[in-house]
Protein backbone atom coordinates (compact mmCIF):
# COMPACT_ATOMS: atom_id res chain seq x y z
CA UNK A 1 0.00 0.00 0.00
CA UNK A 2 3.17 2.47 1.12
CA UNK A 3 4.66 2.07 -2.97
CA UNK A 4 0.99 2.55 -4.27
CA UNK A 5 1.03 6.18 -2.20
CA UNK A 6 4.33 6.63 -4.04
CA UNK A 7 2.84 6.32 -7.36
CA UNK A 8 0.00 8.33 -7.14
CA UNK A 9 2.59 10.98 -5.49
CA UNK A 10 4.90 10.27 -8.66
CA UNK A 11 2.46 10.61 -10.92
CA UNK A 12 1.37 14.21 -9.95
CA UNK A 13 4.35 15.53 -10.10
CA UNK A 14 4.58 14.22 -13.56
CA UNK A 15 1.38 15.71 -14.64
CA UNK A 16 2.88 18.96 -12.91
CA UNK A 17 5.77 18.59 -15.31
CA UNK A 18 4.02 18.01 -18.66
CA UNK A 19 1.41 20.40 -17.67
CA UNK A 20 4.01 22.97 -17.40
CA UNK A 21 5.38 25.63 -20.46
CA UNK A 22 8.15 24.30 -21.93
CA UNK A 23 9.86 28.29 -20.97
CA UNK A 24 9.24 27.79 -17.47
CA UNK A 25 12.35 27.28 -15.29
CA UNK A 26 10.44 26.13 -12.49
CA UNK A 27 9.41 23.34 -14.83
CA UNK A 28 11.16 19.83 -13.01
CA UNK A 29 9.93 21.44 -9.31
CA UNK A 30 7.51 18.50 -8.86
CA UNK A 31 9.64 16.16 -9.34
CA UNK A 32 12.72 17.77 -7.72
CA UNK A 33 10.06 17.99 -4.56
CA UNK A 34 9.32 14.43 -4.62
CA UNK A 35 12.85 13.52 -5.04
CA UNK A 36 13.47 15.44 -1.70
CA UNK A 37 10.58 13.59 -0.08
CA UNK A 38 12.26 10.23 -0.45
CA UNK A 39 15.76 11.15 -0.14
CA UNK A 40 14.78 12.54 3.14
CA UNK A 41 13.01 9.23 4.24
CA UNK A 42 16.57 8.18 4.15
CA UNK A 43 18.73 10.53 5.93
CA UNK A 44 19.29 11.55 9.44
CA UNK A 45 17.32 14.55 10.51
CA UNK A 46 20.12 16.71 10.86
CA UNK A 47 20.97 16.96 7.02
CA UNK A 48 17.72 17.46 6.09
CA UNK A 49 17.71 20.99 6.00
CA UNK A 50 20.66 21.25 3.80
CA UNK A 51 18.77 18.86 1.53
CA UNK A 52 17.16 21.35 -1.10
CA UNK A 53 16.00 21.77 -4.80
CA UNK A 54 17.64 24.39 -7.36
CA UNK A 55 21.45 24.88 -5.65
CA UNK A 56 23.88 26.55 -6.89
CA UNK A 57 27.35 24.52 -7.51
CA UNK A 58 30.73 25.94 -8.38
CA UNK A 59 32.59 23.82 -10.91
CA UNK A 60 35.41 24.10 -12.81
CA UNK A 61 33.97 25.95 -16.18
CA UNK A 62 31.06 28.00 -14.16
CA UNK A 63 28.11 27.37 -11.22
CA UNK A 64 25.64 25.82 -12.49
CA UNK A 65 22.03 25.12 -10.49
CA UNK A 66 21.41 21.59 -9.52
CA UNK A 67 17.83 20.51 -9.34
CA UNK A 68 18.41 18.70 -6.13
CA UNK A 69 21.63 19.19 -3.95
CA UNK A 70 22.72 17.93 -0.29
CA UNK A 71 25.20 20.57 0.16
CA UNK A 72 27.11 20.28 3.91
CA UNK A 73 29.59 22.45 5.39
CA UNK A 74 32.89 20.66 6.43
CA UNK A 75 33.20 23.09 9.42
CA UNK A 76 33.02 26.72 10.59
CA UNK A 77 35.93 28.22 8.40
CA UNK A 78 35.54 25.58 5.59
CA UNK A 79 33.05 26.85 2.94
CA UNK A 80 30.26 24.52 2.09
CA UNK A 81 30.68 21.56 0.32
CA UNK A 82 28.29 19.44 -2.37
CA UNK A 83 27.94 15.94 -1.28
CA UNK A 84 24.89 14.41 -3.52
CA UNK A 85 23.68 16.42 -6.63
CA UNK A 86 20.87 15.28 -8.95
CA UNK A 87 20.31 16.52 -12.29
CA UNK A 88 16.62 16.03 -13.39
CA UNK A 89 15.70 16.36 -17.34
CA UNK A 90 13.22 15.41 -19.69
CA UNK A 91 12.90 14.51 -23.56
CA UNK A 92 8.96 15.93 -24.27
CA UNK A 93 9.54 16.79 -27.83
CA UNK A 94 11.38 15.72 -30.86
CA UNK A 95 13.09 12.67 -29.02
CA UNK A 96 15.41 11.23 -32.26
CA UNK A 97 17.26 14.71 -32.57
CA UNK A 98 16.98 15.07 -28.47
CA UNK A 99 18.71 12.01 -26.91
CA UNK A 100 21.90 12.77 -28.20
CA UNK A 101 22.48 16.46 -26.85
CA UNK A 102 21.16 14.85 -23.13
CA UNK A 103 24.14 12.28 -23.40
CA UNK A 104 26.15 15.18 -24.41
CA UNK A 105 24.99 17.72 -21.29
CA UNK A 106 25.09 15.04 -18.66
CA UNK A 107 28.68 14.48 -19.26
CA UNK A 108 29.74 18.31 -19.69
CA UNK A 109 27.66 19.22 -16.42
CA UNK A 110 29.28 16.18 -14.59
CA UNK A 111 32.49 16.85 -15.22
CA UNK A 112 32.87 20.43 -14.10
CA UNK A 113 31.50 19.66 -10.79
CA UNK A 114 33.51 16.40 -10.36
CA UNK A 115 36.81 18.35 -11.27
CA UNK A 116 36.58 20.40 -8.23
CA UNK A 117 34.49 18.08 -5.48
CA UNK A 118 35.87 14.77 -6.81
CA UNK A 119 33.97 12.59 -4.10
CA UNK A 120 30.30 14.36 -4.81
CA UNK A 121 28.05 11.63 -5.72
CA UNK A 122 25.40 12.38 -8.59
CA UNK A 123 22.55 10.65 -9.81
CA UNK A 124 20.99 11.22 -12.99
CA UNK A 125 16.96 11.24 -13.29
CA UNK A 126 15.03 11.23 -16.88
CA UNK A 127 11.29 11.79 -18.11
CA UNK A 128 11.03 9.84 -21.25
CA UNK A 129 7.61 10.87 -23.28
CA UNK A 130 6.36 7.89 -25.81
CA UNK A 131 3.80 10.34 -26.97
CA UNK A 132 6.98 13.31 -27.80
CA UNK A 133 5.61 14.95 -30.86
CA UNK A 134 8.92 15.44 -33.49
CA UNK A 135 8.46 19.43 -35.79
CA UNK A 136 8.19 18.95 -38.85
CA UNK A 137 7.50 21.84 -41.44
CA UNK A 138 4.40 22.16 -41.13
CA UNK A 139 3.45 21.20 -37.65
CA UNK A 140 3.86 18.65 -35.06
CA UNK A 141 4.07 15.15 -36.09
CA UNK A 142 3.09 12.30 -33.22
CA UNK A 143 4.51 8.89 -32.96
CA UNK A 144 1.92 5.49 -33.49
CA UNK A 145 2.25 3.23 -31.53
CA UNK A 146 5.86 2.05 -29.80
CA UNK A 147 7.54 4.00 -32.52
CA UNK A 148 9.40 5.56 -30.08
CA UNK A 149 10.51 2.63 -28.56
CA UNK A 150 14.45 1.69 -30.60
CA UNK A 151 15.07 5.82 -29.83
CA UNK A 152 14.39 5.51 -26.14
CA UNK A 153 16.42 1.73 -26.20
CA UNK A 154 19.76 3.90 -27.65
CA UNK A 155 19.26 6.58 -25.29
CA UNK A 156 19.08 4.15 -22.11
CA UNK A 157 22.07 2.31 -23.45
CA UNK A 158 23.94 5.56 -23.44
CA UNK A 159 22.94 6.44 -19.73
CA UNK A 160 23.78 2.88 -18.50
CA UNK A 161 27.21 3.09 -20.20
CA UNK A 162 27.84 6.47 -18.00
CA UNK A 163 26.34 4.98 -15.17
CA UNK A 164 29.07 3.20 -13.75
CA UNK A 165 31.30 5.37 -11.67
CA UNK A 166 32.49 3.21 -9.06
CA UNK A 167 36.08 2.06 -8.00
CA UNK A 168 38.49 1.21 -9.97
CA UNK A 169 36.55 3.43 -12.47
CA UNK A 170 36.75 6.85 -11.42
CA UNK A 171 36.24 8.49 -14.29
CA UNK A 172 34.81 12.14 -14.58
CA UNK A 173 31.89 12.51 -16.42
CA UNK A 174 30.28 9.06 -14.94
CA UNK A 175 27.52 9.01 -12.74
CA UNK A 176 26.84 6.75 -9.52
CA UNK A 177 23.33 5.95 -11.11
CA UNK A 178 20.05 6.80 -13.34
CA UNK A 179 16.92 6.66 -13.05
CA UNK A 180 14.52 6.05 -16.07
CA UNK A 181 10.55 7.25 -15.77
CA UNK A 182 8.75 6.56 -18.88
CA UNK A 183 5.48 8.24 -19.76
CA UNK A 184 2.95 8.27 -22.53
CA UNK A 185 1.26 11.57 -22.81
CA UNK A 186 -1.21 9.73 -25.16
CA UNK A 187 -3.38 8.14 -21.72
CA UNK A 188 -4.13 8.57 -18.45
CA UNK A 189 -2.53 7.86 -16.13
CA UNK A 190 0.56 8.88 -17.71
CA UNK A 191 3.43 5.89 -16.28
CA UNK A 192 3.49 3.25 -18.33
CA UNK A 193 4.53 1.14 -15.85
CA UNK A 194 3.61 2.56 -12.39
CA UNK A 195 4.60 0.46 -9.44
CA UNK A 196 7.65 -1.21 -11.83
CA UNK A 197 9.11 2.95 -11.86
CA UNK A 198 8.57 3.47 -8.32
CA UNK A 199 10.06 0.33 -7.70
CA UNK A 200 12.94 1.20 -9.91
CA UNK A 201 13.46 5.00 -8.04
CA UNK A 202 13.65 3.48 -4.92
CA UNK A 203 16.54 1.61 -5.65
CA UNK A 204 18.27 4.12 -7.53
CA UNK A 205 17.71 6.49 -4.48
CA UNK A 206 19.20 3.68 -2.08
CA UNK A 207 22.24 2.84 -4.55
CA UNK A 208 22.78 7.14 -4.15
CA UNK A 209 22.84 6.70 -0.49
CA UNK A 210 24.55 3.54 -0.12
CA UNK A 211 27.88 5.26 -2.32
CA UNK A 212 27.17 8.58 0.04
CA UNK A 213 27.43 6.45 3.32
CA UNK A 214 30.75 4.74 1.77
CA UNK A 215 31.80 7.77 0.79
CA UNK A 216 31.27 10.35 3.03
CA UNK A 217 30.53 8.24 6.77
CA UNK A 218 30.68 10.97 8.90
CA UNK A 219 27.18 12.43 7.58
CA UNK A 220 25.40 9.96 8.87
CA UNK A 221 26.75 10.40 12.83
CA UNK A 222 24.45 12.01 15.00
CA UNK A 223 25.46 16.00 16.23
CA UNK A 224 28.35 15.61 18.85
CA UNK A 225 29.33 12.37 17.88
Amino acid sequence: MEQEGWVEELERALQGILGASSRDSGRQNPMADYLVRRLRARLPSHLWAHLRREVPVRGLAREKSWDVGLVYPEGPQLPPKPRLLLSLKSILRNPGGSWPNRLDDLVGEVSSVQMLFPEVVVGYVVVLDYGAPTKKRGGDRYPEGEELASVYDRFKEGLKALSRRQPPLWAQGLVEGHWVIEVDSRRTPLLRDPLGTVQRGEAFLDALIEALRKREPLLFLGRGQ
